[in-house]
């Protein structure tokens, strides 16, 4: 399944793909593997969408922007710079492997996107 919204929201009002991936991925409940499209710009935004229950990303604009500056050799740079972003991310969080990458990974998810009072203590 890809979570996308086509290139932008049309509305400014409409949510981001990564707003909504988590109630897609608990409503899936890893029956078939959620791609996320969208949004996906550094290594950061790989693991927040990991994170957060999608199996892959799709880099659109990254991609697109190596082609445009560099041809082939831009799109494998901007692979490389998104795979080292992410490695460093995981490492940043003490995450070994893609396996170890789940929603406790995030700082407080809960919290940021509730409506409910602070943690009394950060994590």
């Amino acid at each position: 399944m890809v979570v996308s919204n086509h290139g932008g929201r049309t509305l400014d009002t409409a949510p981001a793909t990564i707003e909504v991936l988590p109630a897609i991925a608990d409503r899936v409940a890893g029956q078939v593997p959620i791609l996320l499209d969208g949004g996906i710009r550094r290594g950061t935004d790989i693991l927040k969408a990991l994170a957060l229950g999608a199996k892959a990303v799709l880099i659109g604009r990254p991609y697109i922007y190596g082609l445009a500056a560099a041809g082939a050799v831009g799109v494998a740079h901007v692979l490389n710079i998104l795979r080292a972003e992410l490695e460093m991310a995981m490492a940043f969080t003490g995450r070994a492997t893609l396996d170890q990458v789940d929603a406790s990974t995030l700082w407080d998810w809960e919290y940021r996107t509730s409506k409910s009072s602070p943690p009394a203590r950060a994590r």
